[in-house]
């Protein structure tokens, strides 16, 4: 049964309205001023409002601007009652928001069918809103989905770390950064680590691709706990990540690529009570700086040159590609990069 709301001083106009229209099988309440009106609306929410123009304390045209900003009451059809005939009172009406006006004195006749018109539209509005409502529902389901599609399609399955297109994406707009001039730059060097595992073939022949994938989760797992707070670690490929980690200069690059590899060699991986497996990696780094501007493709180039001369030089190596900053610090000096495990030591985490 449909719910109408009468707003009205005259009495008599309540009256007569409200006997037409309950004739007519609807439930009706009236009330005789606008603030009532506005207080019965919130308590009903009535499916269209008929409401006389000219009241006292709140008229009708207040009344219609507070349903119609309200967002729980905006779709109520709102049918405005008034003597005024000039077309500028209608305007400032629909202005206001009505739906609907009726002519004084009422007509029976067309004031059902101008409920009935009002009653249809305000179904079909309510009809509308819930379609929206659901549409909205699917959009946001939709864009999860998506995201969720995005997120896994930038992660590695099996180690859940950031894969070789996250890396694609992200490295480029990190570089920029590190080519700044401006010493106040919050990156003057970006320094890439490729990170291998050594033998790590003869780990599947010699336990099965169950057990490497097993050894891969782990050797990520620890990798991830120890690497610094503004580093990002990617699994590249197979055997091999990369951790990219901004702000660090060359000298701290050493003690850094140090660190990460004797966090793999100090202890053999556990895969189940009685196997352990030793494990080391080899690592080749670069660092894009003011002073050795590269592009992403030139800057992996360079890692992975100084990974191979890790790997020639006999494996569970650190090799930093040469820089030039560093270089001459070090002709300067008369001094040259040390590979070894004591710089580790002094290493504290930030």
């Amino acid at each position: 049964m449909p719910k109408i709301l009468i707003v009205d001083d005259d009495t008599t106009t309540r009256l007569v309205l409200t006997r037409t229209l309950q004739r007519e099988g609807h439930d009706v309440t009236a009330v005789k001023n606008g603030e009532e009106g506005l207080i019965s609306a919130r308590q009903l929410h009535p499916d269209l409002i008929i409401c006389d123009w000219m009241m006292p304390l709140m008229d009708g045209l207040e009344l219609c601007r507070q349903i119609k900003t309200d967002p729980t009451l905006s779709s109520i059809f709102f049918i405005l009652l008034t003597g005024r005939e000039k077309v500028s009172d209608r305007v400032e009406g629909l202005d206001t928001g009505a739906d609907e006006f009726l002519l004084k004195p009422i007509d029976p006749h067309e004031l059902l069918a101008r409920v009935r018109a009002g009653l249809r539209q305000g179904t079909l509005m309510k009809e509308l809103n819930v379609a929206n409502q659901a549409l909205m529902q699917a959009n946001e389901r939709l864009l999860a989905r998506n995201e969720l599609l995005e997120s896994l399609s930038l992660t590695d399955q099996l180690t859940g770390l950031l894969n070789r297109r996250a890396l694609e994406q992200a490295l480029p707009h990190l570089l920029p950064q590190s080519s700044e001039r401006d010493l106040n730059a919050r990156y003057r060097y970006l320094c890439l680590f490729v990170i291998d595992i050594d033998h790590f073939k003869q780990v599947n022949d010699n336990y099965g691709h169950l057990t490497g994938d097993w050894v891969l989760q782990a050797i990520a797992s620890k990798l991830q706990a120890n690497i610094r707070t503004n580093s990002l670690l990617y699994r590249y490929g197979g055997e091999e990540f990369i951790c990219i980690t901004p702000g660090i200069n060359p000298q701290n690059a050493w003690i850094y690529g140090e660190f990460l590899r004797s966090t793999i060699a100090e202890r053999p991986i556990q895969v189940s009570g009685d196997l352990l497996i030793p494990i080391t990696i080899s690592i080749g780094a670069a660092i894009a700086s003011e002073f050795n501007q590269l592009n992403d493709r030139d800057l992996l180039l360079q890692a992975d040159e100084a990974l191979y001369r890790a790997k020639r030089e006999g494996r569970n190596r650190f090799r930093l590609s040469p820089h030039p900053e560093f270089m001459k610090n070090c002709l300067i000096a008369n001094t040259k990069p040390s590979d070894s495990g004591a710089l580790a030591q002094d290493f504290a985490m930030p």
